[in-house]
């Protein structure tokens, strides 16, 4: 049996691992604030147990009771896959403009939020021998700086540096979780948008997002997804790496 628990998934890529994840495992267990009609639909199709949770990532306070009730729903002998794909590319911003609300905001959905229900993960299943794997949804912006993704390029770098130390750790240890960062590439979705529309003086490379639109260099989410769980079927993951979709094509 296969369980996928995946973050942000009612929409961009996450919605569609989510409708691949739904058409090929047992059981789906969706996180978003807002449910995603089509997805009952889908999972009513192809006979998946479709479990969502309704909740909003940017409250950190209540991830680890969070991960109890995830692993509540989890049958005992069904291998699991966690995303971690929730993420927000705002504040668009050069450094002395961020503002301290939009940076924690930033800060905790796409750094403390996957690190904490992490670790909360890594603990309540480190005795569950089967095959555990966790999915870091990262970014070229992990380990490349842009104009105006001060916050956005800080918390994937981190993300990324910790999930390279989880998989060192975990190497080490009886049963082991995979934790593997995976970057998708620039996608056809709602974080596109809100980068095009992006001021020119906050955001240099504005004009190379919309060349990116113009010219259909943009890759669908539903390839992403394809690609990724493609990635998922391989035996032996390299545990901490970080894994560019350019070299899964």
């Amino acid at each position: 049996m296969k369980t996928f628990i995946i973050t942000g998934a009612s929409r961009g890529l996450g919605a569609a691992i989510a409708k691949q994840c739904l058409q090929k495992s047992d059981h789906c267990i969706l996180l978003s604030r807002t449910a995603h009609p089509e997805m009952v639909e889908i999972a009513a199709q192809f006979g998946t147990k479709l479990t969502f949770i309704s909740v909003d990532l940017n409250e950190i306070e209540q991830l680890t009771s969070l991960v109890n009730k995830i692993l509540e729903e989890v049958d005992e002998k069904s291998e699991i896959y966690f995303v971690n794909n929730a993420g927000v590319i705002e504040p668009i911003k050069p450094v002395g403009n961020l503002g301290q609300e939009s940076l924690e905001t930033s800060m905790r959905v796409n750094f403390m939020t996957p690190v904490v229900l992490a670790d909360a993960f890594v603990k309540r299943t480190k005795h569950w021998n089967r095959k555990k794997v966790m999915v870091n949804i990262s970014s070229g912006a992990a380990k490349n700086p842009y104009h105006g993704w001060a916050a956005y390029c800080s918390t994937k770098a981190g993300l990324e540096m910790f999930t390279r130390v989880a998989g060192l750790e975990q190497d080490k240890v009886p049963f082991p979780m995979t934790l593997i960062s995976f970057s998708p590439g620039v996608m056809d979705t709602g974080m596109q948008e809100t980068i095009r529309s992006a001021n020119e003086q906050d955001f240099s490379d504005r004009e190379k997002f919309h060349d990116y639109k113009e010219k259909g260099t943009l890759r669908s989410p539903e390839f992403v997804a394809e690609k990724l769980l493609e990635l998922l079927e391989v035996d032996e993951l390299e545990n901490g790496k970080f894994y560019d979709i350019k070299s899964l094509l």
